[in-house]
């Protein structure tokens, strides 16, 4: 994790952080308590913002934003050395899913069912929404909206 530092930039314009390090990076150590619990949430939102940019191509919708319901989606990253799961919304900041999983098997099957339909859809941006099910960020990220009774 060397080479990677964040920093914090407090301007009169916004709060924000600049970052070297690639978000899927930074949901690691979100996930394992790396980054100090006041930092938590705009680190949560500059992945956030990231993934938007990615999956809109650099055009970011209007109706992308609009639309955003942070305690209903969970992030997805697929990775050879299993799946990490974290919740955007900031109440859900300690989620029982939010975790690192070896296999897809341990995945809750609400997840894994979202996860199949998305696993067809192309992951090329901009990438298109499926309705109640979530959107596919890249080749190996996801966003799973979660069922009414999940959240």
């Amino acid at each position: 994790m060397s080479g990677y530092t964040y920093k914090r930039m407090d301007t009169r314009e916004e709060l924000g952080w600049q970052t070297v390090e690639p978000p899927d990076l930074t949901v690691r150590k979100l996930l394992s308590g790396e980054i100090i619990p006041e930092d938590q949430a705009v680190a949560i939102r500059t992945v956030m913002q990231y993934d938007i940019q990615h999956a809109s191509a650099g055009r970011l919708p209007e109706m992308m934003m609009s639309q955003v319901h942070d305690d209903n989606i969970y992030r997805v990253s697929v990775f050879p050395d299993g799946i990490d799961i974290l919740c955007f919304g900031l109440s859900s900041i300690d989620s029982n899913i939010n975790g690192h999983y070896d296999r897809s098997d341990d995945l809750p099957n609400w997840v894994k069912e979202r996860l199949a339909v998305l696993m067809i859809t192309s992951g090329i941006p901009p990438t298109q929404e499926v309705a109640g099910v979530g959107r596919r960020i890249s080749s190996h990220v996801y966003w799973v909206y979660a069922p009414e009774t999940t959240s």
